[in-house]
């Protein structure tokens, strides 16, 4: 190990040729940061360890060592216009050294586009929904918290719009098939589409937008499942009628691997969000208004559950501003209501059941989570991340806390060349309609960092980081993380 950071620190001091080329015409790019992070307890702050793809361990001191390396499609660099076919892949691996060793490859995929469609394949670092992807709290269902698991994509990655309306419309959509090798269930697949409309010419001053994504986790076999009522000898559905059943959502025809419990819900673990966005442009500012509604289930579809999941507003600085002494960025403010959940009574024998339990399930003992961490927004966070006093009370399954109100600022800005963000976020939690928390945990976090190019090393920067953690629901603390980062 000693040789490999000796290795690491002489690749981030050295200025390579490729640190010389004109980065507008090659289009493969690499990246090596070499850091520490640690706390004034075991347990690392939420803010350190949040939306980072399941790098960050739960528990710290450590160092690690990150690389990077992708391929871009292929861009003139004159006229700046796409190829119509180009290829491309990426990578990142990540080294932590501490309490545990652990050997990380949250990205690795191939792509291909041909015109405005794009197939890939692998592990990609993404996050699912309409709304301000830098500076946001996380995605209500897909947040980028944790580990991307390998699946295969054809989409369209940019809005296409449609010539024969004028543009006024475009569209943006997918559809992926992905195997979720969770080591606590073996055999489970994974579905995924989503559909986005925008309503508004690309240099229109007021733009429209509103859409879908569905998300569902089935198949596999598990020994705690065996004997389970919610499943055959362990065994989930996994036929090819099965998956055709749950992409619609309709009720599954009857089947020997089928139980009551895969009727009701429709085949598997069903999770989306339904967005809503307004944009506004101006020659000094850019606005966006965002909603994710989340849902589960029927209720949730039809907004039995509103006014539960993430509501945003983006303000994007467009003055230019060459060398500024002091420049703000962006800010964003998000309220996440997840408290709802369509009524706290569960009828089964009703249309709209209620008690939806949000990222629990009945057949999937770890929920809408991958390798422990949340895929959806933190804040709903497994038993696992909670102070003693809050985990010994034991009902409420794999996230005991569901039940959530959180309201969150974000901004960002420039001050002699040195990059900021602060992120703040305060919270109350209420447990879950099984097992109430009373009185409510409350819960402050956040976080400051800094990114500080260092002048006399091309393409080099040192990033600082300070976060802390008040309240009941996490132990209190304060932590920090420090490194250097290279890129060519």
């Amino acid at each position: 190990m000693r040789r490999l950071i000796t290795w690491a620190v002489s690749c981030l001091l050295t200025t390579s040729v490729w640190a010389q080329s004109d980065r507008g015409i090659s289009p493969v790019h690499s990246g090596l940061e070499l850091g520490v992070m640690g706390a004034s307890t075991s347990q690392l702050p939420f803010w350190l360890r949040t939306n980072q793809y399941g790098i960050v361990p739960l528990q710290g001191p450590f160092g690690t060592l990150r690389g990077s390396v992708q391929r871009d499609y292929h861009a003139d660099s004159d006229s700046l216009k796409r190829r119509r076919f180009d290829w491309g892949f990426g990578g990142y691996g990540v080294v932590n050294v501490g309490k545990t060793t652990q050997f990380l490859a949250p990205e690795w995929f191939a792509k291909v586009r041909f015109g405005q469609f794009e197939l890939w394949g692998g592990r990609h670092r993404e996050v699912y929904g309409i709304g301000d992807t830098t500076l946001t709290s996380g995605f209500v269902t897909w947040s980028g918290n944790s580990m991307p698991f390998p699946k295969i994509q054809l989409h369209t990655p940019d809005f296409v719009p449609l010539n024969f309306l004028k543009k006024i419309l475009a569209f943006r959509l997918g559809y992926a098939h992905g195997w979720f090798n969770a080591p606590y269930i073996k055999g489970a697949f994974f579905h995924q589409k989503y559909l986005y409309g925008r309503f508004g010419k690309p240099h229109w001053k007021v733009k429209l937008y509103a859409g879908m994504n569905h998300q569902v986790q089935w198949g596999g076999h598990a020994d705690y499942l065996i004997g389970s009522p919610v499943a055959v000898n362990g065994q989930l559905p996994s036929s090819f009628q099965d998956y055709l059943s749950l992409i619609f959502g309709l009720y599954p025809k009857s089947s020997s691997n089928q139980t009551g419990f895969d009727g009701e819900n429709r085949i598997g673990n069903h999770i989306g969000s339904i967005d809503y966005a307004v944009e506004w442009t101006t020659s000094r500012l850019n606005t966006l208004l965002y909603y994710q509604h989340f849902y589960e289930d029927v209720s949730g579809i039809v907004h039995l559950n509103f006014p539960d999941g993430l509501w945003g507003l983006r303000v994007r600085n467009r003055e230019a501003d060459p060398n500024p002494r002091f420049r703000w960025n962006g800010a964003v403010v998000e309220w996440l209501s997840m408290t709802n959940q369509s009524g706290p009574v569960f009828d089964q024998t009703a249309q709209y059941q209620g008690a939806d339990n949000y990222f629990n399930h009945g057949q999937y003992r770890e929920g809408w989570s991958y390798r422990g961490r949340t895929i959806g927004t933190p804040f709903i966070a497994p038993r696992a991340d909670y102070t003693a006093s809050v985990q010994k009370l034991t009902g409420g399954g794999f996230f005991p806390n569901n039940r959530v109100n959180v309201w969150y600022l974000g901004l960002e800005g420039i001050l002699y060349r040195v990059q900021l963000n602060a992120r703040a976020s305060y919270s109350r939690n209420y447990g879950t309609y099984i097992q109430p928390y009373y009185p409510r945990f409350e819960q402050f976090s956040a976080s400051f960092s800094a990114q500080i190019p260092l002048p006399r090393l091309a393409h080099t920067v040192l990033s600082a980081s300070l976060a802390l953690d008040h309240g009941a629901l996490y132990p209190a603390q304060t932590g920090a993380f420090l490194s250097v980062k290279k890129s060519w």
